[in-house]
């Protein structure tokens, strides 16, 4: 199964099934949620070139009904109505369905597959008989559905907000010493020394190895945290032994070896008493053990 992004796999399923996937760059939970939720599914599905949906009605439970009405502005109308036969948040919806008019009902499974931060839509569309799947496919469904999940892709990316964390503020007392105690003994990367506007002092440190700095600080606005209240920042290393041997020879008062269930730590403390773990995670974890000290 292919699984790139941007294209719709269209596919026959035996005498009277159809099987459509897409894969979305967004988690499974907000694909789940932008699929059966009122405040998301008028955004994306919105039909043909110049129709709106105007009526979206779910009720998100087994034997709830749903009902989609869309509308053009010479005053056309398309609905769909159908039922909810099964819902297992956020892994798979089944329902049936069937479009205003003479058109059959089918049973529409749609399963939502986790990989790892992208979503595989897998839809498959039971029809009544191979003539109504005849039918549907010669009203041009494939490129309509094409259509539709280019739309998804496009609401997805305005709803779907990447983050990582690059900045822990650290309260002291006295920016010179915890600066002296930062580069000098636990050796991070001096990054900014500055005062932006003639304002409060903004001192940036990146520890070696990580890409998450922290900033010291004293009398920033917004941030009120007493000097030395912050506690347990995890700093990993590859051998916690080796590296508390070295913060103790550069002065620093760091604890005995603790064993967590073989995941090691050392705790130690800055000038204000922020405290601080060395951690040591075996191999085996399926974590980066290439952090150093020093």
């Amino acid at each position: 199964m292919r699984d790139d992004l941007g294209v719709t796999g269209f596919e026959l399923d035996g005498e009277a099934g159809v099987r459509i996937t897409r894969v979305v760059a967004a988690p499974r939970e907000l694909v789940f949620d932008v699929h059966t939720s009122p405040e998301h599914l008028p955004n994306w599905m919105v039909g043909p070139p110049g129709w709106t949906m105007t009526v979206c009605e779910i009720d998100l439970r087994p034997g709830g009904a749903l009902h989609y009405v869309w509308r053009d502005a010479d005053g056309g109308e398309l609905s769909i109505g159908g039922t909810f036969e099964e819902v297992l948040r956020p892994e798979r919806l089944v329902s049936t369905e069937a479009w205003s008019g003479d058109w059959p009902a089918t049973r529409n499974t749609v399963t939502f597959d986790d990989l790892g931060g992208r979503t595989r839509i897998t839809t498959h569309i039971a029809y009544a008989s191979p003539a109504a799947r005849e039918t549907a496919l010669a009203s041009g469904m494939r490129e309509g559905m094409d259509a539709g999940y280019a739309a998804l892709d496009a609401y997805l990316a305005g709803q779907h907000l990447p983050m990582r964390l690059e900045l822990v503020p650290v309260p002291v007392k006295d920016v010179d010493a915890a600066l002296a105690f930062y580069a000098d003994k636990l050796g991070f990367r001096l990054d900014h020394d500055v005062r932006p506007g003639g304002g409060p002092r903004v001192t940036q440190l990146t520890p070696p190895g990580s890409a998450c700095s922290i900033l010291l600080y004293r009398d920033l606005p917004g941030l009120d945290l007493p000097p030395g209240t912050l506690r347990g920042l995890h700093l990993v290393v590859g051998d916690v032994r080796r590296a508390r041997e070295i913060l103790l020879g550069k002065g620093v008062d760091a604890g005995e070896v603790q064993d967590m269930g073989g995941i090691l730590y050392v705790p130690f403390a800055d000038p204000d008493g922020n405290t601080w773990l060395l951690q040591e995670i075996p191999p085996n974890s399926g974590r980066p053990d290439d952090g150093t000290v020093g």
